[in-house]
């Protein structure tokens, strides 16, 4: 058996045995818009060569946050769920999404809960017939948390964050049906957190930490 591997794109890195089975090389500093592209090619008895490209995604620490890999599109998309590997309740690619486009602590904590909610709802088989439910579990789990956040430290969230997490979370057309059709079965109802409701422990989350409020 004869390997050879060969580096097609990104930093360029040393590959310390290009005739090895396997592929190894000293990780550069690299950015979450960096992946690193290899191809394999294998020669066995015959002179027809088997051939495999292996694309290495950067590992990202954001706020002392390991995130997730990203996912491969063709498995994360073949469900409502998609792939969750650190199993935190929310998706690897929205977990991603969220951290490396708003720095904040706060926002990304926020997000991560709200997106939480969603991802529940979607795992729920019978989530449109349960649409009520899951509505007030919302309410509780992020518009409490968010009207909590406004009135003690002013901290609003504007209309395209919300519109960001919706697009990342409702990303394929299955999705987007579950979304409206969980959005129809709500249709005409008034629904909002009550007032005994918001209060800290409707977060999900360290509050002052994520603030960086000094105890």
């Amino acid at each position: 058996k004869k390997y050879r591997w060969k580096q097609l794109s990104g930093i360029a890195v040393a590959i310390e045995n290009k005739r090895a089975s396997t592929l190894k090389f000293t990780a550069p500093t690299v950015t979450e818009k960096t992946d690193l592209v290899f191809e394999l090619k294998a020669k066995f008895d015959d002179p027809v060569h088997d051939q495999i490209t292996i694309t290495v995604f950067p590992i990202l620490t954001i706020n002392g946050v390991r995130l997730p890999p990203e996912p491969l599109p063709e498995e994360n998309n073949a469900t409502l769920v998609g792939i969750d590997s650190n199993d935190n309740g929310v998706r690897d690619d929205v977990e991603r999404a969220i951290y490396t486009t708003y720095p904040t602590k706060i926002r990304q904590q926020v997000l991560m809960q709200t997106a939480r909610a969603d991802q529940q709802m979607l795992a729920d088989p019978d989530g449109v017939e349960n649409a009520v439910k899951w509505d007030r579990i919302m309410t509780n789990n992020t518009i409490a948390c968010d009207s909590y956040l406004f009135r003690t430290f002013g901290l609003s969230f504007d209309l395209p964050s919300t519109r960001f997490l919706t697009d990342a979370i409702y990303n394929t057309k299955d999705r987007v049906e579950r979304y409206l059709r969980y959005n129809h079965a709500l249709g005409g109802g008034v629904y909002g957190a009550e007032e005994e409701e918001i209060v800290e422990s409707a977060c999900e989350f360290n509050v002052p930490d994520a603030m960086g409020v000094v105890q």
